[in-house]
């Protein structure tokens, strides 16, 4: 009957994705002493959105419903700093960089949501 708005998913799936690379931040974090660690990170969430002029399911069982934005792959970092002696390549601050940045996009996410859901509210009341 109600459909959720295209821009409302995408800002639920921007979160779902802040919060999938917060995790994978916290474990290169968790990781930073274990020798032969390798830092990883999540694909950007550019590279998940699935609405990018692809044909989209608009409600369960159309085009078998898969969900529209998955949250990432989790890849080794390719742009991470160079070996440290025990072979771990996690720099503490670069991490806590990353964890700020993606603090930024969650946080622009939940705006967008926001945003959306006052519009949104704003039409029904007429």
């Amino acid at each position: 009957m109600f459909d959720i708005p295209e821009v409302m998913r995408t800002a639920q799936g921007m979160a779902r994705h802040a919060a999938a690379r917060q995790v994978v931040i916290a474990e290169n974090i968790a990781h930073a002493d274990t020798p032969g660690y390798r830092a990883r990170d999540l694909s950007e969430f550019s590279a998940t959105y699935a609405g990018s002029g692809k044909m989209v399911a608009t409600r369960p069982g159309h085009l078998g419903a898969a969900p529209q934005h998955q949250t990432g792959q989790v890849v080794a970092d390719g742009d991470a700093p160079a070996r440290s002696p025990n072979g771990n390549t996690v720099s503490l601050e670069r991490e806590m960089m990353r964890a700020a940045q993606n603090r930024q996009s969650h946080d622009l996410a939940l705006a967008v949501y926001s945003s959306a859901r006052g519009i949104l509210r704003a039409a029904l009341e007429r």
